[in-house]
């Protein structure tokens, strides 16, 4: 456990420097840049990566991995989130689905399988999350879906989706593309989420994190603040739609539901 409890505080914090680079980059409108950089030592994705492995003794091992490290990782780092979470109606019957949130903690993805639960969720990840080393191991045994930049590995990726969804499973996507810790404001989106949605014809789930203030987050702008996971209205692809059309309405949609959430949860009248 003081190794979950160690694992947890270096990725949960931040720092003075971070929150300045956020400042910096919302002033220039780079609001899908990256904070951090690249991890030195990854593996990059092809087709021979194995998403989900056949060999009964590598399942078990991610199977143990999930049990021993991953689950009491999430039991911890939500309680220090102090998560809670609204709309859980909104996902009541619906089996398989894309979710789609903001992103705004290196850990955020254990909030989102807490709001989540029951239902089984894996999360996409730029393919420099494919570490190598102890990180990397649990990353993958809690059900991360790197992404690729070679066409045979994406071809792979994309595939891998596609039979989740179908064996009733959800994959969560963070189309802002970078996490910005502790952001409050909705980013622009990419369009991929949505382009597998339709084409899997499965509904997109927005999920928006939003904040409370707590006694270490008064005291500084580095303080972990509370976790509320908003589960919003699903939105379903549009049969009567060209693939275009769909992709920028789901999209609308989603915008639309994040900040309207945005200004509610906040008592603001515009971003």
């Amino acid at each position: 456990m003081k190794t979950v409890k160690k694992y947890v505080h270096l990725l949960v914090n931040t720092n003075e420097e971070t929150i300045e680079k956020i400042k910096e980059y919302e002033r220039k409108e780079l609001l899908n840049e990256h904070l951090d950089t690249n991890p030195a030592s990854f593996t990059p994705i092809d087709e021979s990566f194995e998403y989900i492995p056949k060999n009964i003794f590598k399942r078990a091992d991610l199977c143990l991995k999930r049990l021993f490290f991953v689950k009491p990782l999430m039991r911890y780092t939500n309680k220090l989130f102090q998560t809670i979470v609204t709309g859980q109606e909104n996902i009541k019957g619906i089996k398989s689905a894309i979710t789609v949130s903001n992103h705004v903690n290196k850990l955020d993805c254990m909030a989102l399988q807490y709001a989540l639960n029951p239902h089984k969720t894996y999360f996409t990840a730029a393919e420099f999350n494919n570490m190598t080393g102890f990180i990397g191991d649990m990353m993958r045994a809690g059900r991360m879906l790197p992404m690729s930049s070679s066409f045979s590995g994406q071809k792979k990726f994309l595939k891998t989706i596609e039979n989740l969804l179908k064996k009733n499973n959800y994959v969560n996507f963070f189309p802002e593309r970078s996490e910005w810790w502790g952001y409050e404001k909705p980013r622009p989106q990419d369009t991929g989420a949505y382009h597998v949605a339709i084409k899997n014809n499965v509904p997109v789930i927005p999920i928006f994190i939003t904040f409370n203030q707590t006694e270490v987050s008064k005291e500084s702008a580095t303080g972990i603040k509370q976790f509320v996971i908003n589960i919003l209205k699903p939105i379903y692809p549009n049969t009567q739609l060209s693939f275009k059309e769909n992709i920028n309405e789901m999209m609308q949609n989603c915008k639309e539901q994040w900040e309207n959430t945005y200004k509610n949860f906040y008592k603001k009248t515009d971003l």
